[in-house]
């Protein structure tokens, strides 16, 4: 784009100062007033900015990342040393049951759990679990690891069957029950456990077995 940037002609003034009447005077008695040069037009071109790169931006629709998952829950997962796993945890062994161990973190009790006879040695983790009680949880929102569909502890069934349509459940031990709702071959499973007859997720399990055991310390 051009831009014209003659400047524009002052409009002459209406009243002279004495001074530059005087100047005026002398110039036309002399009789050697030169004709006005033109002023230059200066030709100026202005190159618009080029569009800078877009800049990359995370989609809305990005899974966030779970901390319940069939490999884990939080910083424990399934398969690795179980002495190494009660470490990172901060667990305490349960001294009755010497192949597990507990620790309590924001309202909820984590339990890490490893064969109670090993073939493997190390011995590694076959289960991790968070828990609460559900007269706690009662009216609170979901807490504590969530999976990836932002289940937690505290969840109502109805929530977890509409992220989870395919979920299947388990009867256990007398009224307790099991939903199954991730599964991956060759490293383990995330159960969802709640009361028959109440709505409440009060359990959150990762595991390689077939299913969570009733009672592990017994």
């Amino acid at each position: 784009m051009d831009i014209d940037t003659r400047r524009p002609r002052a409009r002459s003034a209406r009243i002279l100062s004495p001074l530059f009447g005087a100047a005026v005077t002398a110039a036309l008695l002399a009789g050697c007033a030169a004709p006005a040069s033109p002023t230059p037009t200066v030709t100026q071109t202005v190159t618009a900015p080029a569009d800078p790169a877009p800049t990359s931006s995370p989609s809305a629709s990005s899974t966030p990342t779970a901390d319940a998952s069939p490999s884990g829950i939080g910083d424990v997962e399934l398969g690795v040393p179980y002495d190494e796993a009660v470490a990172v945890a901060g667990a305490t062994p349960v001294e009755a049951c010497p192949w597990l161990a507990s620790a309590e973190a924001d309202g909820y009790m984590l339990t890490i759990q490893r064969p109670e006879v090993s073939e493997q040695d190390p011995a590694v983790v076959d289960l991790v679990q968070v828990s609460a009680s559900p007269v706690e949880l009662e009216g609170k929102p979901a807490a504590g690891p969530m999976t990836a569909e932002g289940v937690g502890l505290g969840s109502r069934v109805d929530e977890v069957l509409t992220a989870y349509p395919d979920a299947v459940e388990i009867e256990s031990v007398g009224d307790r029950r099991y939903l199954a709702i991730e599964s991956e071959p060759g490293t383990g499973s995330v159960f969802l456990t709640y009361t028959a007859g109440g709505d409440i997720i009060w359990a959150v399990t990762a595991t390689s077995l077939d299913e969570p055991p009733y009672e592990s310390c017994g």
